[in-house]
């Protein structure tokens, strides 16, 4: 009787063991996209912007049919220390998840002489995250600006 118990308690910490396999390896696939960002944050701090633009455009092969806008974001990417000065600090905003398969962050990101937004998108079509598209304002003071002032509760009599 007490060896079946063992013999129980062996192969349950077994299957225990191999199913967590496939979910601690789902989980870091998951996560893939959040080391990208992290990747492309980092090349941005080292003053690399048109490389971080190819670093993650470079991971869908459908950005390849639109050089010409390829080429314009790293053009403004790569710009960004010359107008705003040093990199300072990125501060994620937002991050939603939809079904899956589509991810949409929005990050402040401090410069020294002012701070933009950037908005970057993932979709997993398939088994792997691809970057779907990235965007810059540099009019985020004046946004936070007008999100302010509407909440601004006016008193006029």
């Amino acid at each position: 009787m007490r060896d079946h118990i063992w013999l129980f308690v062996i192969c349950t910490a077994i299957m225990l063991g191999l199913l967590g396999i496939p979910c601690h390896a789902q989980q870091e696939e998951d996560l893939s996209y959040q080391r990208m960002s992290a990747t492309f944050f980092k090349m941005l701090q080292q003053g690399q912007g048109a490389e971080a633009i190819d670093y993650l455009l470079g991971t869908n092969p459908a950005m390849k049919k639109v050089p010409d806008q390829t080429e314009q974001l790293k053009s403004q990417f790569a710009s960004l220390g010359v107008l705003m000065g040093p990199y300072i600090s990125h501060t994620k905003l937002a991050e939603t998840r939809v079904a899956g398969m589509f991810i949409y962050q929005h990050y402040f990101v401090a410069y020294e002489r002012q701070p933009i937004s950037i908005r970057i998108k993932y979709y997993k079509p398939g088994g792997v995250w691809l970057c779907y598209g990235v965007q810059f304002d540099a009019d985020l003071p004046d946004l936070i600006q007008k999100e302010t002032d509407e909440r601004v509760a006016l008193d006029v009599k």
